[in-house]
């Protein structure tokens, strides 16, 4: 509750305890710039800061990072604003509400061009309401009324983006399902598998690690089943707009070092699923290879992102009521490929 009211209700009232991050290269001649990075959750959402980090991209453009994850996008934006990171790493819901606020950040790469996160479902669930993964979406959505939705915080992404589906379906998200708070990754997985939730909402390859545990399965993908999530800048690289203006070369090796990142789903697909298999490591690999093929044209090469992205966004923000007068989706204010190009 803290981090939704923090960030719903303003953001720069929160102070991290921990020191300031501040941007200064190394004291030593040709030593790496320090960079310092902040990202809201451990998924493959952020697949690019992973493979940028184990395979030494970074260094290769001139940059040494000092990455944190944090617990959820509000966090990640407190770190980004309070100029804890440079860059943030986080959903795009953040920088929407943020602007609302007069918080003012620019997105310099996605990570994912699509919603790359699915509801998973209990399988007591499915036999109950009568049905299938296979079924159409209206029929899947109208299945979420009396269902127990877990996400990670309620503030964040996933649960917005249920509200949203929730209202295409002529439902209500207060009366008609349950939203809950039941934390990220495995504590999400815990609460489905103990009958706390009914189903979940979380990012990849979570729906693959329980149908293999072989407790639930992967009920809704939104990348492919839910149109105006298909192309959307669901994971973002943010940036403050003073940063941009006084280091327009540190923000430009950021942003290439992330887009060489996402470029190795095209260009060396297998390598990226190894690199990717290492950093989590607690995950059954099978799980990652599953998710990671089906969802692989999600990851946009150099991260770029288009009008169109942005346009989707602002219009699912403005139906949930994340914000209530419509934001410039063109490029150049919300968003930017110039450093990237």
């Amino acid at each position: 509750m803290m981090q939704r009211r923090t960030f719903i209700e303003g953001l720069g009232a929160l102070s991290l305890s921990s020191a300031v991050f501040i941007d200064r290269a190394h004291a030593q001649s040709g030593a790496p710039t320090v960079v310092k990075g902040a990202y809201a959750a451990p998924g493959l959402s952020f697949a690019a800061i992973f493979l940028a980090d184990r395979l030494g991209l970074w260094e290769k453009n001139g940059i040494s990072t000092q990455l944190k994850q944090v617990q959820g996008d509000p966090m990640s934006m407190v770190a980004l604003t309070n100029n804890e990171a440079n860059f943030a790493g986080t959903a795009s819901t953040a920088p929407i509400i943020g602007w609302s606020k007069d918080i003012k950040t620019l997105s310099i790469g996605a990570f994912t061009g699509s919603v790359v996160a699915q509801y998973t479902a209990r399988n007591d669930w499915l036999s109950r309401v009568g049905v299938s993964p296979t079924a159409a979406l209206a029929d899947k959505l109208k299945a979420f009324k009396g269902a127990r939705i877990g996400v990670a915080t309620i503030g964040g992404g996933p649960a917005q983006y249920t509200r949203y589906l929730l209202r295409t379906a002529g439902l209500d998200p207060e009366q008609d399902a349950k939203i809950l708070a039941v934390g990220f990754g495995a504590a999400r997985m815990a609460a489905l598998r103990t009958n706390q939730v009914d189903v979940t909402f979380g990012d990849s390859p979570e729906a693959d690690q329980v149908e293999l545990e072989g407790f639930g399965e992967l009920f809704l993908n939104c990348a492919q089943e839910v149109p105006i999530f298909k192309e959307f800048p669901y994971t973002v690289a943010l940036i403050t707009p003073d940063f941009a203006n006084e280091k327009p070369d540190m923000v430009r090796r950021i942003a290439q070092t992330l887009g060489q990142a996402n470029d190795l789903f095209g260009t060396n697909f297998g390598q990226a699923v190894d690199v990717l298999k290492q950093q989590l490591a607690s995950v059954p690999p099978k799980a990652i290879e599953r998710s990671l093929e089906r969802d692989r044209s999600c990851y946009p090469q150099g991260c770029r992102m288009t009008t169109a992205m942005w346009e989707n966004n602002v219009k699912v923000a403005l139906e949930t009521k994340m914000i209530s007068a419509p934001l410039p989706a063109q490029e150049g204010t919300l968003w930017t490929n110039r450093f990237v190009s």
